[in-house]
């Protein structure tokens, strides 16, 4: 018998997952990208909706899309379909994107749309309950995944740059960059873990922990705070850095630990900043970034350097220190990583 795949597994596979969607979507599901693009530029607002992982990687593409001076916002699929309805008796087009095809809330607010409002659906599974109800549909080709959001999440990111390539008529996912991304995915998989190690064993005892970003690594906090919590059952949260300055850094102290992703990009002074203010302040920080800036490592302050990519894409790289610390904290809580202990993996109701 095949022994199930575990989290760590999964988390190595990963870059092969990213090789697999930028191939298959430059060659035999080129058509369909396409289609799902034309129908994006021919509408005045994307409308995009998902939960958990699903929802924070719809991010990549409101950013990219409103960088360039359209129009796209991402959605809690639950609250637009209790409370915000309205926006979809307009000009636009949804992306609806699901993992496993099934997940309630994303597949009550597509069947709620107006049929005047075309469907792009994005799933692991073509055959769910989502695929069926798409006008365009993207696989992730993600292949099966036994435990918390891995391997999906960055078939999902990879596939919504691909996206945004496509509307915007840009290559900033070339097949050359997904090649290399994937390397530095394989090295990062390796030497995070003796970093992750040296973290906890720096760290000491905490509560909680405050996952915090900006732009693309706010994604990252996001679904790093998810996913610890799956996996460990410690509280934590994924805030905008920015909204970490307005109150929650009062809660700076030995017994939260603070994760802050600092890509080269427009804000990484901003949260540089921050990562030195919350390891004065006693929460042992750990820093993760591609920045050739010098950070002096204080005590309480740990930096992981990552290799430097778009800042758009660093979230392809940096949720490997989340998906590592979590692997650590549930084997040293004596819990299995990536396995569910309250719920099953599908949320097929709400």
């Amino acid at each position: 018998m095949t022994a199930r795949p575990t989290f760590l597994d999964e988390v190595s596979q990963q870059p092969e997952v990213l090789r697999r969607v930028v191939e298959s979507y430059g060659n035999e599901f080129r058509p369909r990208l396409q289609e799902a693009a034309d129908l994006i530029n021919t509408r005045s607002i994307a409308i995009v909706v998902g939960m958990g992982s699903s929802s924070f990687a719809g991010e990549i593409l409101s950013q990219r899309l409103n960088g360039a001076e359209l129009r796209a916002v991402t959605f809690d699929a639950s609250e637009l379909f209790h409370y915000q309805r309205g926006i979809l008796d307009g000009d636009v087009v949804m992306l609806a994107i699901s993992q496993s095809g099934e997940s309630a809330e994303t597949c009550l607010v597509a069947e709620a749309r107006p049929q005047s409002v075309p469907l792009i659906c994005i799933t692991n599974n073509e055959d769910s309950r989502l695929g069926r109800m798409g006008d365009v549909v993207l696989p992730l080709l993600a292949g099966h995944e036994e435990g918390t959001s891995s391997k999906t999440f960055v078939a999902t990111l990879s596939l919504l740059h691909l996206l945004a390539d496509a509307v915007l008529g840009e290559e900033l996912l070339s097949a050359s960059q997904a090649n290399q991304l994937a390397r530095h995915m394989d090295e990062l998989t390796i030497r995070l873990q003796d970093e992750t190690s040296e973290v906890l064993g720096r760290f000491g005892d905490f509560d909680s922990i405050a996952f915090t970003g900006r732009g693309p690594g706010l994604i990252s906090a996001m679904q790093g705070a998810l996913i610890t919590q799956e996996m460990t059952q410690i509280p934590a949260a994924g805030l905008s850095a920015g909204q970490f300055r307005h109150g929650p850094i009062e809660a700076a102290g030995s017994h939260l630990a603070m994760v802050v992703f600092a890509p080269e990009g427009r804000t990484t002074d901003l949260l540089l900043r921050l990562a030195q203010d919350t390891a004065e302040f006693a929460s042992p920080t750990w820093l993760i970034t591609d920045t050739t800036v010098q950070v002096t490592e204080a005590e309480g302050l740990f930096v992981s350097r990552l290799p430097h990519v778009e800042e758009e894409l660093s979230p392809l790289l940096s949720i490997i220190g989340p998906e590592l610390l979590g692997v650590a904290l549930a084997k040293r809580k004596g819990l299995e990583p990536g396995r569910f202990q309250k719920i099953s993996k599908v949320t097929d109701f709400e």
